[in-house]
């Protein structure tokens, strides 16, 4: 999901966003395309889910997420750093936000996403996720069972932090900087771009990958590989410590309870049509996997603009549903013969900052449709009064 994430039109930002954050809306929407590429993204239970059992000796990678996390480690040195006051508040603050983000939308998209979505939610097919930033969170709430995910977007991958080497005195302000870099997805659904960029480059907890290692974490996962890795034009995998050519990824191996074990990619790409030209090899990788489902949110409506015409085009070709909202391929694109939608919410505007995007054969398909309530928000319209999620599935007959 990403490009420069809006949380509202106008309207919705002076109802629901703190001035910093509607400022910050207003300020990055000026981007362009090229630039904004998003950064993309659900009552009552505990602060985490239910730990899965740790095997006796976990790996370091899954140590460093626990850390990261606010969940205590099983590593001796790591569990020394947990006693500093840094840590402690960082554990009490994500504890914080990770439970208001669990009452208020992610439960509700785990419990509303089987009966709602039904095979498209349940299946093991590959899960497609572009413009997503670091938002694993709704690839795994919508889809639990998908055997592998792939992320891409403009955001750095950054690499696997190691907290022994963070000085006492410098570890409140590298917490605190990762703590910022996740709270508008916890807080809001999706990432703000301009933001997120800023807050992931820093020195001790840098890039996409810690990001993703909290989300596993907290989600009740043990991660039992981390390597960053490295995708050909070919569409080839070669680890990062073999070659330095291609688009640079990391691959997380992980197992949640006694699910099987899935695999998270996430890629660093421009998604544009002539970033394609060097990033396409992670659409090459992506067909090795077969047809799946594309998850399209907080877009920043850049499957709209002409120049990103070629990943549309994927996604329609290599795709047996699509999940978006409003800022996803435009509705005119999904033929009658080839696909049938539907919709929960009803709201098909989109947010101020992209009216220019307005669909009105959209808004007169929601308004035809029967109505169905959504029980949380989702994309830059983030109350569920506001929200619309577009379900499309191939049908049978091409």
């Amino acid at each position: 999901m990403h490009l420069s994430k809006t949380a509202a039109s106008a309207r919705t930002c002076n109802s629901f966003l703190p001035p910093k954050i509607f400022l910050a809306c207003l300020a990055f929407a000026s981007l362009a395309p090229t630039q904004a590429q998003n950064a993309a993204a659900p009552s009552e239970k505990p602060a985490a889910k239910p730990e899965s059992p740790q095997p006796a000796s976990a790996t370091k990678a899954d140590d460093t997420a626990r850390w990261l996390a606010g969940l205590p480690p099983q590593d001796e040195a790591l569990k020394v750093s947990t006693l500093l006051p840094a840590w402690k508040n960082h554990a009490a603050a994500v504890d914080a936000a990770w439970t208001n983000s669990e009452r208020h939308r992610l439960t509700k998209v785990r419990e509303w996403a089987p009966a709602a979505l039904g095979e498209t939610c349940t299946a093991d097919s590959p899960v497609f996720y572009f413009f997503s930033g670091a938002d694993f969170l709704y690839a795994h709430a919508l889809f639990p069972k998908a055997k592998t995910y792939v992320l891409c977007a403009r955001e750095p991958v950054g690499s696997q932090p190691d907290p022994a080497r963070i000085k006492p005195g410098e570890l409140a302000g590298a917490l605190s900087t990762f703590r910022n870099s996740i709270s508008s997805l916890l807080d809001f659904s999706f990432f703000i771009t301009k933001e997120l960029r800023k807050d992931v480059v820093q020195r001790h907890i840098p890039g996409i990958l810690p990001v993703l290692e909290f989300i596993l974490a907290r989600e009740g996962a043990r991660i039992s590989e981390v390597e960053t890795v490295r995708c050909d034009d070919t569409g080839a995998i070669s680890s990062d410590e073999q070659t330095q050519v291609g688009s640079p990824g990391v691959r997380i191996r992980f197992r949640t309870g006694e699910e099987p074990e899935q695999t998270l990619y996430y890629f660093y790409g421009d998604l544009s049509n002539g970033g394609l030209k060097i990033h396409g090899g992670v659409l090459k990788f992506c067909e090795t996997l077969g047809t799946g489902r594309s998850l399209l949110k907080a877009a920043s409506y850049l499957p709209h603009v002409g120049a990103f015409s070629v990943i549309n085009e994927w996604v329609l070709e290599h795709s047996n549903a699509v999940v978006q909202d409003t800022s996803g391929i435009p509705f005119r694109k999904f033929s009658k013969d080839k696909w049938t939608l539907r919709f929960w919410g009803h709201n098909a505007q989109p947010i101020g900052l992209f009216k220019q995007h307005a669909e009105p054969d959209l808004k007169a398909a929601v308004s035809a449709a029967p109505a169905q309530p959504i029980p949380f928000g989702f994309g830059y319209q983030h109350e569920p009064a506001n929200s619309l999620l577009i379900l499309a599935e191939r049908t049978a007959a091409k």
